[in-house]
């Protein structure tokens, strides 16, 4: 995204028609559920977004997963569902609106029917309840356009960079405030707070927090920590990105860098 103005009350942010963006996606967990073996693994993605241009007024992006990675010194339980979970939604058509929030996707049956075949592949080599599990969570989403705009907006998968701050950012109107659901603490609701930074395009992400200051206010009261930032150039193109959050027994951190 180019920005119209810099070190400046406001600054807007647009995408770059038909340019190419490669970008890497990190998911970073730690689990400490089980106190005796704490793990520690991190999902790589290789994405590269590119912005084809207007329908009407939406903007339509091509985005295509190139790699996937696992890396962890321990056993990862499912390694494999995880790839397939990303590879389900690797090539996609969507549109987002001028906020810069995911609004439609154009090849929805396209990734449905691909899916489907991929499904009849890996039941050669699979089975059990863990994965009709894994096929039905994935097919339950292809299946209705609304949740899987859910899953693509969220910050586990492309919500860093459709983050919902396109446009006309004034620093004088921060902070924003929206709230927001995260997806692996079961859809916990926060009340997300964005700073706009005074010297440069930089976006501070926090969430709500109670009065003293010692804890995140959300809709059942187990997330310690929601912190994060949007860092761009001086001719605001999104370096890197990243969001922490943790409850009591998973530190998650997504993180984007762009590797262009």
């Amino acid at each position: 995204m180019v920005s119209s103005t810099y070190f400046l009350p406001e600054y807007y942010l647009k995408p770059v028609l038909n340019k190419t963006q490669p970008y890497r996606f990190t998911t970073r967990t730690i689990d400490s559920s089980n106190k005796n073996r704490i793990i520690e693994y991190k999902l790589i993605r290789e994405v590269e977004l590119t912005y084809m241009g207007k329908r009407k007024e939406i903007f339509v992006y091509h985005v295509l997963t190139t790699r996937v990675a696992i890396k962890s010194d321990q056993t990862v339980k499912n390694e494999k569902f995880l790839k397939e979970n990303v590879f389900a939604f690797g090539i996609i058509v969507l549109g987002v609106n001028e906020k810069g929030e995911i609004v439609k996707v154009y090849n929805l049956n396209e990734m449905e029917d691909r899916w489907i075949k991929r499904v009849y592949a890996l039941r050669e080599h699979s089975s059990g309840y863990e994965f009709d599990v894994f096929v039905d969570d994935i097919s339950n989403v292809l299946r209705d356009e609304e949740k899987t705009l859910f899953f693509l907006n969220s910050k586990n998968m492309l919500g860093l960079y459709f983050h919902g701050l396109f446009g006309k950012n004034d620093i004088k109107e921060t902070p924003k405030k929206r709230p927001a659901a995260i997806m692996e603490f079961d859809d916990v609701i926060v009340t997300e707070e964005i700073l706009t930074d005074k010297k440069g395009p930089k976006f501070i992400i926090t969430a709500q927090k109670s009065n003293n200051g010692e804890r995140v206010i959300s809709s059942n009261d187990i997330v310690k920590k929601y912190e994060g930032k949007l860092l761009y150039d001086k001719n605001n193109q999104l370096l890197d990105g990243f969001l922490e959050i943790e409850n009591e027994n998973k530190n998650i951190k997504h993180s984007l860098v762009w590797v262009g």
